[in-house]
């Protein structure tokens, strides 16, 4: 159950129960309950202010990835917010980097036998394979 969650429970309850058998019950310390009550502001509202920069980085460099986009806020914009709290608002405002990742390139070993074709495997061209004639590993 998260925080927020328990918070809630906590505020449906505690007028009838009391405040401290509430918070007992759910496992809530009581200064995060005070925080809550008081301070709390959710990511969206507390760097509203971000979102059109970081929508303007996106579309005009779309391949930019975390590092890049940290170092145009502090440097263009002149914000000096954590990568930590970027990469949240991103994901939470649907922002994903547009980069577009490619396949590694297949090893050595794994190109030869695509060149080998049906003549890799060589046990499949045997007709009568013998005790301790064939010792072959498998490669995934």
């Amino acid at each position: 159950m998260s925080t927020a969650e328990k918070v809630d429970l906590v505020a449906t309850a505690w007028e009838t129960h009391g405040l401290a058998p509430a918070l007992v019950a759910v496992e809530l310390p009581k200064s995060t309950w005070y925080y809550h009550q008081q301070h709390k502001v959710s990511y969206e509202e507390k760097y509203a202010h971000v979102r059109l920069v970081l929508e303007e980085i996106a579309r005009a460099h779309p391949a930019y990835g975390l590092p890049r986009i940290m170092v145009e806020l502090r440097d263009t914009y002149g914000l000096v917010i954590n990568h930590k709290v970027v990469q949240r608002l991103l994901q939470l405002w649907d922002l994903s980097l547009l980069r577009s990742t490619r396949p590694p390139q297949p090893s050595r070993v794994r190109q030869a036998i695509v060149a080998a074709g049906k003549y890799a495997n060589v046990v499949a061209l045997l007709d009568q394979i013998g005790l301790f004639a064939v010792a072959y590993t498998e490669l995934v």
